[in-house]
């Protein structure tokens, strides 16, 4: 199966970012200071009219935030009346871009993974599974590796059942949502035979890239975005959090969700956004390579 340049969670992102979804400042001193600039929507190939007519559309589906940038200057910026630039919102699934995908690229910048390094390399419990043995990082960062997904019927999550209801609870170890993933989310196709959307396959993505970045200076998630990302582009410890605010133990690792459980502001996440639409490429800082 051929595989993008960029995984696909990471492309969905970019093309929220690009398309207008919540996306800035903060007073953090970057390494590389950038400041976004305004300007009128028709100065940059942008119709005004329409923009206002998206952004009506968006308020009145109860949309929190807008922030439109193109050629790195705003073009757009809008808050609800409950909402600001200061305030946080929950990204849902962004968190598999934003914090799984940016986390991996990091990592695959470092040498300490490879797309093609088997999992069980880095979750020994699967060594000896003849199906899970055979799933490479790449299948968990592209949702072909084959493990069901904590989903069922369209039903919410709190009226689900067994390992799926569990895995949405975030319970302590050992009913926490990567022993879980690990060990009962079953695999229903061999893996890279196809797409399945999986959240505990992006579990287990951040599994394995916390057991990789175990020999660095950052051994979660969590300090690994804020060192080598976030505080780098500008954005304030206090403009975003991920993980739901948590970290599980699991076999001595400090695990950080990367399903979901990120908020970001609107200029956090464009920030974000304009790094990953430059190539990892911060003003002339490779902070993660283009490769």
């Amino acid at each position: 199966m051929p595989y993008p340049p960029i995984l696909p969670s990471i492309l969905m992102f970019l093309i929220a970012v690009v398309l207008a979804a919540a996306l800035v400042d903060c007073g953090w001193v970057a390494a590389a200071d950038f400041e976004w600039q305004s300007a009128e929507p028709a100065s940059q190939g942008m119709s005004g009219e329409k923009l206002d007519a998206l952004r009506e559309s968006l308020a009145s589906k109860n949309t929190k935030a807008l922030l439109v940038v193109r050629n790195d200057r705003i073009v757009c910026e809008w808050y609800a009346p409950n909402h600001s630039a200061e305030a946080k919102h929950y990204s849902a699934s962004m968190a598999k871009a934003a914090v799984g995908g940016v986390a991996l690229a990091i990592a695959i910048s470092d040498g300490q993974i490879a797309l093609d390094d088997p999992a069980a390399k880095y979750v020994p419990q699967w060594q000896a599974d003849p199906r899970k043995s055979q799933i490479k990082v790449r299948h968990l960062g592209s949702h072909t590796a084959g493990i069901e997904d904590a989903e069922a019927d369209n039903l919410p999550h709190d009226r689900l059942t067994g390992w799926k209801g569990d895995f949405w609870k975030r319970l302590d170890p050992p009913r926490d949502p990567f022993t879980i993933s690990r060990d009962e989310a079953p695999l229903l196709f061999n893996p890279g035979d196809k797409i399945q959307y999986s959240n505990p396959g992006i579990a287990l993505l951040a599994y394995v890239v916390t057991a990789a970045i175990q020999d660095g200076p950052h051994k979660d998630l969590r300090t690994l975005l804020r060192e080598r990302v976030m505080r780098p582009i500008g954005v304030a410890d206090q403009d975003w959090s991920i993980g739901y605010g948590e970290t599980d133990v699991v076999d001595g690792l400090p695990l950080v969700a990367a399903w979901g459980g990120g908020n970001f502001t609107a200029r956090a996440a464009a920030r974000l956004g304009r790094l990953m639409l430059r190539q990892g490429d911060w003003d002339g800082q490779q902070l993660i390579s283009a490769e």
